[in-house]
């Protein structure tokens, strides 16, 4: 410490003693409220102790240009000495802070910075102002990280030093520490600020066949490909793309305890109000007798199904696809992706139903169609990605044959049936495991036409879990809307 400081700190010292306060040595952590927030400094009003401290603006603003402080925000930081009236506050030291005091910075348990210069049997070389220290690869990043070395070898990042010895000639460093400490103070800050039902905006990190990932702004989430859109059976790839900015609905906030894992389940749809509440809401877009030009999604022998916009389907029954003659097959006036003309005759917004007519309505056959209880239930088309509770219809050595409640039979092959036997035993416990006529929840794996494969929601889960072990790090660290390991991408 410079005789200025000395003599700025006893100065302050004798002042915090005559107002009853606290003697705060140099190096030590601070907590304070920020009591104002100003273009240049944060002033904060120091914990348990009459003193105020002052923080540079630039050391609580992220990459952005974003101050991530507020008046009436509780921080920690490290006193570096008094002046002006203040203690002199910071996050973390710089290497010019610490040129001759890395042994105080250890003791201080005070994060300093580093450039990566190189690397050696066991770690990387770093170095802090005029000393050469070392961090073993271990303490880089956090767990299961799959950068490769030559990606740190010339980035500046904050370290703490875990080691010092011989005069400095033993110094060792981990960035992982900060990473972890990092997180966690992230997780309580989430645990406060996120709430179900919230609406946030977010950057795509990821894409795979099961959903989306989003990026909040420091954590992540999945958007379950269900979740993607109004329209159903999408395919992930179809609506986002990488790099892609979208709003987000939070669904579901599920805080760890030890046991459970953490997760955020997000909705691009539910962000924005559904084709069907605009309508429930006195829009008159398909009011009867309006027209509208669409495209045919899906066909069956009672009729044809036209998307008229994203989420909003149409049913033309056969007896309405003819102008003049009576048609025996839907497919000899339309096959699928066909766009066509259609009128509206009719809308039931309780069952979300909306009858059509190809071209203009005949006179004598107004009224929609009634329709039989099959053509009812494949009024509802499976989506990937959906949770439905089906009755188990058959059983077969290779797997399960489902029926769902849109009459549709989808498999659950053996190896989606999350069986503990392994041979010849493997197939036994299959038909104990699914006794016929049993109810069973499952998920739309993939749609193929009319062939539908299923899984168990445990077993998507766990696949899910797996394919984003591989993407982990290379999308910014994304697991499953995990919490615990989201931050090893934070430059610290």
């Amino acid at each position: 410490m410079t005789e200025k400081n000395n003599s700025d700190f006893a100065a302050l010292f004798e002042a915090s003693l005559s107002k009853g306060g606290d003697y705060i040595e140099q190096g030590a952590r601070v907590k304070g409220t920020v009591f104002q927030v100003t273009p240049k400094n944060v002033f904060v009003s120091i914990a348990n102790s009459k003193l105020e401290g002052i923080l540079d603006i630039k050391d609580v603003t992220n990459s952005k240009g974003e101050v991530t402080v507020k008046e009436g925000d509780t921080i920690e930081a490290f006193n570096m000495g008094a002046g002006d009236g203040y203690l002199k506050l910071q996050k973390r030291m710089n290497a010019t802070d610490v040129d001759s005091s890395v042994q105080d910075a250890f003791e201080a348990k005070i994060p300093i910075e580093g450039k990566v210069t190189g690397e050696n049997k066991g770690g990387f070389t770093v170095e802090i102002s005029n000393t050469q220290a070392f961090c073993p690869f271990s303490q880089m990043d956090v767990r299961g990280a799959t950068k490769e070395h030559s990606e740190y070898i010339g980035q500046t990042y904050s370290f703490l030093v875990t080691e010092y010895a011989e005069d400095g000639g033993r110094c060792v460093l981990s960035r992982r520490r900060l990473l972890e400490e990092e997180a966690a103070k992230m997780r309580d800050y989430l645990k406060d600020m996120l709430q179900v039902g919230d609406i946030r905006e977010g950057t795509v990190v990821n894409v795979m066949p099961f959903g989306a990932f989003v990026d909040l702004g420091g954590i992540q989430g999945l958007v379950p490909v269900s979740e993607l859109s109004w329209t159903r059976g999408v395919q992930t790839e179809d609506i986002v793309k990488k790099g892609d900015a979208v709003t987000v609905k939070i669904l579901a906030l599920e805080w760890g305890d030890g046991e459970k894992k953490e997760r955020v389940t997000l909705s691009i749809k539910q962000a924005t109000k559904s084709p069907w509440e605009k309508i429930a809401d006195g829009d008159e877009t398909y009011a009867p007798g309006t027209r509208h030009h669409g495209k045919v999604v899906r066909i069956a022998d009672f009729g044809a199904f036209v998307q008229l916009e994203p989420g909003v389907d149409g049913l033309a029954h056969i007896s309405q696809l003819g102008q003049e003659a009576r048609v025996e097959k839907v497919e000899d006036v339309c096959k699928v992706g066909d766009e066509v003309d259609v009128t509206v005759l009719g809308v039931d917004l309780e069952r979300h139903r909306i009858s059509l007519c190809f071209g203009e309505p005949k006179v004598k056959d107004e009224k929609p169609a009634e329709l039989g209880a099959e053509a009812e239930a494949e009024l509802v088309a499976a989506a990937m990605g959906e949770k439905v509770t089906g009755e188990v219809d058959s059983l077969k050595p290779f797997g399960v044959f489902v029926k769902l409640p849109n009459g549709q039979t989808g498999l659950l092959h053996i190896s989606q049936c999350a069986l503990e036997e392994t041979g010849p035993g493997r197939t036994r416990e299959m038909y104990r495991k699914f006794p016929l006529h049993s109810k069973v929840e499952v998920v739309i794996k993939e749609v193929n036409g009319d062939r539908l494969s299923l899984t168990l929601p445990e077993v998507a889960e766990a696949e899910a879990e797996k394919d984003i072990v591989h993407n982990y790090h290379d999308q910014g660290n994304a697991e499953f809307g995990t919490l615990g390991d989201l931050f090893g991408n934070l430059k610290l």
